[in-house]
């Protein structure tokens, strides 16, 4: 006769592969008629943006565009002048997985490397691209798994208890920003805009019933000419707030979630203000915030069962599970001095600079996780020097930050990124800057477990099984449990411990207890 048994519904995430891949992206850049011959190439920028990604039979298909931003000093005489082109590139990549199918869950990285450049003539650049795409697939798979027994026979159950990491959600929404930056006191009015640089943070995800209240902010940093296209460039910054209410479908209050925030697209125009000054830049962002939510569900479900007075016969199931084991984040302060190379001119004013952290590895030990990257700063600064008004060069700074995490193993997965929190610069000599940043590091640690749990019990109501003394003495031996004692002697684990003490680390090897029936 089959056991009535409790079972609770459960959504079990199991990660196919974790993968990283390469693509390289390579386009040509013509100057624009309205803009001078290039006569020197002082920054390449480049951004990737993910625009499409699909799980197809055995394989995923990524699509995106690389941004570029090139400054350069115009072949017109005119010292100390900056001029700037963009352009974009479509790109997609495709890459071979057995197994995958349609309806998976696909997350995907993209990190664009510095790039590399060849000036091929006064109006033509060839720029290329790396792209470094980091791709996890997984497979959700809906199970009820036996928590307890409901039924009046004389049946024991052993039940392992677990947080199962639970996935729900991962949905991409866009958030429309738009605003007015007016040019700080001081600053003179905008003639040519070179470089807008857009980069959205996130503050807050607060999860409601259908509904996601995403906060962020938009820290955008605008190089331009002012007054005179031709003279030397200046820098204003802003840090726009937003907060936008997401509608998402089977979200549910007090589920654990993040967001992540990617701008799109940004499209910026010079504004006279109400003296006629060109002293407003309008811009029109569009942010895709990635929403994943999900929850850690605590689960006893049973492992093993036996009847205290009839066979039983037990059907196991083997389940893959992940065991969240942290979810959390935490800040490193990297402060440096950079020295300009020696093949550059002294700094006279600092006009831009940058930072761009990546991770280089991720190693996982006993209880510890340990995230190894490097900031990649960009400087633009003007000198004295005739010759060579306008210069750029870029350093590299390492950083390691160690996370103490109960639980970790060698076998768990770690998901980890990295955002620059704040970047602050001075000039402490001609040749010498003094640079302090701070990277936020987060971290989520899941443990991949097989556990083999009971399915179905059946109990053979009508044959009973011989009797057992009523009481016996026995040696604990060697790889004895509480559990495998009683399986063996057909009671109880609290009659156990209610003869011979209630402390269960006190049952060790050698030690003589009694077992009454």
């Amino acid at each position: 006769m089959a056991v009535k048994l409790h079972r609770e519904h459960l959504r079990l995430s199991t990660a196919l592969c974790s993968r990283y891949m390469q693509t390289t992206v390579e386009s040509d850049v013509i100057v624009p008629d309205i803009k001078p011959d290039i006569l020197k190439i002082l920054q390449v920028g480049n951004e990737v943006v993910i625009t499409r990604k699909e799980v197809q039979n055995d394989r995923v298909f990524v699509q995106g565009i690389v941004r570029m931003n090139v400054l350069y000093t115009p072949d017109n005489g005119i010292l100390g002048a900056l001029k700037s082109i963009s352009a974009h590139q479509e790109f997609n990549h495709s890459m071979d997985i057995n197994g995958a199918m349609p309806g998976m869950e696909l997350f995907i990285d993209a990190e664009a490397d510095p790039a590399e450049y060849t000036l091929v003539n006064s109006r033509k650049l060839s720029i290329r691209s790396k792209i470094s795409l980091s791709a996890r697939l997984s497979n959700d798979t809906e199970v009820d798994i036996a928590t307890g027994v409901d039924d009046t026979s004389a049946i024991e159950t052993k039940c392992k208890n677990m947080n199962i990491y639970n996935p729900c959600i991962d949905v991409a929404r866009d958030i429309i920003l738009r605003e007015k930056l007016e040019v700080p006191a001081g600053k003179s009015p905008i003639c040519e805009v070179l470089k807008v640089s857009a980069k959205p943070y996130s503050i807050e995800l607060k999860t409601l019933d259908g509904k996601a209240m995403a906060k962020g902010e938009l820290k955008v940093c605008t190089l331009y000419c002012g007054d005179d296209e031709n003279t030397a460039p200046d820098v204003m910054e802003h840090i726009l707030p937003f907060s936008e209410i997401l509608e998402i479908d089977g979200l549910r209050e007090g589920m654990a979630g993040e967001v992540d925030f990617a701008l799109k697209d940004l499209y910026f125009e010079v504004c006279p203000d109400s003296d006629g000054d060109k002293k407003i830049l309008s811009i029109e962002a569009t942010i895709e915030a990635e929403v994943r939510a999900f929850d850690v569900v605590e689960c006893s479900a049973i492992e093993d069962a036996y009847s205290l007075c009839n066979p039983v016969e037990l059907k196991k199931t083997l389940y893959s599970v992940e065991q969240l084991v942290a979810n959390c984040s935490n800040q490193t302060t990297v402060k440096e001095p950079v020295s300009v190379p020696d093949y550059l001119p002294e700094i006279y004013r600092l006009c831009d600079y940058s930072a761009n952290p990546s991770i280089e590895s991720v190693s996982v030990d006993k209880d510890e996780v340990t995230v190894s990257g490097y900031i990649n700063c960009n400087f633009l600064y003007l000198s004295e020097d005739s010759a060579n008004p306008a210069s750029c060069f870029s350093h590299i700074l390492p950083f390691t930050q160690h996370f103490d995490v109960v639980g970790a193993t060698q076998n768990s997965v770690c998901e980890a990124k990295a955002e620059m929190e704040h970047i602050s610069c001075t000039i402490s000599s001609g040749r010498c800057l003094e640079v302090r940043a701070i990277v936020s590091t987060s971290i989520k640690v899941v443990e991949p477990t097989s556990v083999e749990l009971v399915s179905e019990i059946n109990c053979d109501d009508e044959t009973a099984l011989p009797k057992m003394p009523s009481m016996s003495v026995y040696f604990i031996q060697k790889g004895d449990s509480l559990w495998s004692i009683a399986k063996k002697y057909r009671t109880s684990p609290d009659k156990i411990l209610s003869a011979n003490g209630e402390n269960p680390d006190s049952l060790k090897p050698g030690k003589c207890i009694y077992i009454f029936r």
